[in-house]
């Protein structure tokens, strides 16, 4: 199974709700890559965060970590924590599973494989950088 290609992600994490799109490399068994998100927070606002990835897949097995991250844009100070994503390929289009930050704080994801047009949200952070 080839990963390669652009994501849609949601994830829900008990504080509040990431969504974004993440974009993979795969060589081999090897993967790399970035994700790009807003991330609202219950009773914090909004956040646009960008981690750098990197990860592997085995079997239908996906583990992918944050490496280092970018606070895109905040409506607050935030201290923010790197993030690791554990699923599982359920078809070819749709990897679910478990995340967890470097806090401790577990959550849920959804990454849905499209092959649309750049987001508002890659644009956003393609002027930024």
């Amino acid at each position: 199974m080839k990963l390669t290609g652009k994501w849609k992600y949601r994830e829900n994490y008990g504080y509040g709700v990431a969504e974004g799109e993440v974009v993979l490399q795969q060589e081999k068994n090897k993967l790399s890559g970035r994700i790009i998100f807003t991330d609202k927070t219950e009773g914090d606002g909004t956040s646009m965060i960008q981690e750098f990835l990197s990860g592997e897949i085995e079997g239908l097995k996906v583990r992918i970590q944050a490496r280092e991250f970018d606070v895109i844009y905040s409506e607050h100070k935030i201290e923010y924590k790197l993030d690791n994503w554990f699923g599982i390929l359920v078809d070819k289009v749709t990897i679910k599973g478990i995340s967890m930050d470097e806090q401790g704080i577990e959550g849920y994801f959804v990454f849905e494989k499209c092959e649309e047009e750049p987001s508002e949200i890659t644009e956003i952070a393609k002027k930024v950088s």
